[in-house]
């Protein structure tokens, strides 16, 4: 899988400010763990989060927010997030704590 090595590293540098997501790798791109289990991840050129599958139903279609699909798979209890990621930094949060509540 291909990333985009900006997003990756604007992400980097909003997750240095939320301490309780480790680094580390979703299928081989770079990714946020929790408990040993990824909360958020780069695909191509947005970011995969973790937010629960009622919540996803929610904020799919808000600004910088879509369902998430890799290799033509819905992932339903993920969305993908684009565009500024600090104006996103709440929701990468919350995926970090519904990750963190779920594991």
């Amino acid at each position: 899988m291909e990333f985009n090595q900006a997003v990756a590293d604007e992400l980097a540098q909003v997750m240095s400010s939320i301490p309780e997501a480790k680094a580390g790798k979703m299928f081989g791109m770079p990714g946020y763990k929790v408990n040993g289990k990824v909360a958020l991840g780069v695909y191509e050129d947005h970011i995969v989060a973790k937010v629960g599958l009622e919540r996803a139903k929610t904020l799919i279609g808000k600004p910088g927010v879509q369902a998430c699909e890799m290799r033509g798979r819905v992932w339903k209890d993920w969305v993908a997030i684009s565009g500024d990621l600090q104006s996103q930094r709440a929701l990468l949060e919350e995926a970090v704590h519904y990750v963190a509540e779920n594991s």
